[in-house]
């Protein structure tokens, strides 16, 4: 079982040729589905009491929600545009609501768990799980610029206890202090983390490790519908490849990248997860291949 942390969201997008308002969302809605796809997932989370049913629905279909909070209130929302190539997002709007005092409690049957992902949220939230947990042997965290910004200690506490990171080239830099990413990832594996992946967007990600580089570009998608959740559902597939290997190797972490690049290039073909719905395992498989195909020499 993989254990997730992350949000849960009423999403509003507005690109250049449709907003779509209060859909599904969050890192951990995408994070969850994405990963379902390779292993039984369980999302630590918590959402308002306005939460709409049908989304409730969705989730429950497809991911464990014993781990879901329901509290009196409104649901986290987040309303951002993108630019006209959609490739650089602005907030508009964040609503933490409910979420802003989220006590994250890992039930009882998620606590032995061996996989942990924690989403980009407050690092307090994600020691809190990481604290509840018993038996991991796989964490991987993301974080964003905010709390690289405001609650640095916190950061390195979590990095200190945890697998690998997932982490944008912008928000690397911003932790290293230094501009190039390849010296910030080699900084962040000497303070001890078996890997570092730095997400590059539509260039794909650099996964690096104490043996090796490993640069992956994104799979190439004709109609870019939405980018919203395309690293969550990276993370997401990423975490699920690794659950199925009996050892956790350079080649098994290289698969798993490109899985992760082949989970993004879902998300991104329709707005919220309406395209995880529609998507079969063998459609996964067959997407990896033609990756595959594509970087062979």
């Amino acid at each position: 079982m993989i254990v997730a942390l992350g949000s849960i969201a009423l999403d509003t997008t507005r690109t250049p040729k449709k907003t779509i308002r209060e859909v599904l969302g969050g890192s951990g809605t995408y994070f969850s589905i994405a990963a379902s796809f390779f292993q039984r997932t369980g999302l630590v989370g918590v959402v308002g009491s306005d939460f709409p049913w049908k989304y409730r629905k969705i989730l429950s279909e497809n991911v464990d929600i014993t781990g879901l909070q329901v509290k009196h209130g409104k649901t986290f929302r987040y309303d951002s545009s993108f630019d006209k190539d959609l490739n650089k997002r602005r907030t508009l709007k964040t609503e933490l609501n409910v979420f802003e005092w989220f006590n994250p409690i890992v039930p009882e049957e998620y606590r032995d768990a061996e996989y942990l992902y924690l989403g980009n949220i407050n690092p307090e939230q994600q020691l809190k799980v990481l604290d509840q947990m018993q038996s991991t042997k796989f964490v991987v965290v993301d974080t964003i610029d905010f709390w690289i910004k405001t609650k640095r200690k916190k950061i390195m506490e979590i990095l200190s206890r945890v697998n690998g990171v997932l982490i944008n080239e912008d928000e690397v830099k911003l932790l290293c202090g230094d501009s190039n990413i390849l010296r910030c990832s080699n900084m962040v594996l000497d303070w001890g983390l078996d890997f570092v992946i730095v997400k590059k967007g539509e260039h794909g990600a650099i996964l690096s490790t104490q043996k090796s580089i490993f640069p992956s570009p994104a799979y190439p998608i004709v109609d870019v519908v939405d980018p919203t959740g395309a690293g969550d559902s990276f993370a997401g597939g990423f975490m699920g490849h690794i659950t199925g290997k009996k050892t956790i190797d350079e080649k098994s972490l290289k698969e798993a990248v490109i899985y992760g690049n082949v989970m993004g290039s879902f998300a991104v073909e329709d707005f919220s997860v309406n395209r995880f719905l529609s998507l079969k395992k063998s459609d996964i498989d067959e997407r990896f291949q033609a990756y595959k195909k594509l970087i062979e020499l």
